[in-house]
């Protein structure tokens, strides 16, 4: 799993994760450079449902939104009132946790504008 929270160590993974969308990248990198709310954990094959929990210090549940995009799944989380929050990106792929994909597959929107 990477866990990314500041713009430099999104643009490192840019350079050595080209199968991670650009644009969620992008857009977070620029949230997080002005003002750090938010952490980003990108799940790799091998990390499950139950590491997700351990590392965030929360269950995977009572999410914002999960959105589709581009082979991933984006799954935003508000942990304050301040508006501070987690974002996981989670490959739709087979060899991902498969209770990470049952839950994104069956709650996530599409995009909007499409």
């Amino acid at each position: 799993m990477l866990i990314l929270t500041s713009g430099e160590a999104i643009g490192h993974a840019q350079k050595a994760c080209a199968n991670i969308p650009s644009n969620i990248l992008d857009r977070y990198a620029a949230m997080i450079e002005t003002e750090p709310i938010a952490w980003l954990f990108i799940i790799q094959p091998g990390d499950s449902a139950s590491d997700l929990a351990t590392v965030r210090q929360r269950p995977f549940e009572c999410w914002e939104f999960i959105e589709r995009s581009e082979g991933w799944f984006e799954i935003v989380f508000i942990i304050s009132d301040l508006g501070e929050g987690h974002v996981v990106l989670v490959p739709d792929q087979a060899e991902i946790d498969a209770t990470l994909l049952t839950v994104c597959r069956k709650n996530a929107e599409q995009p909007k504008g499409k």
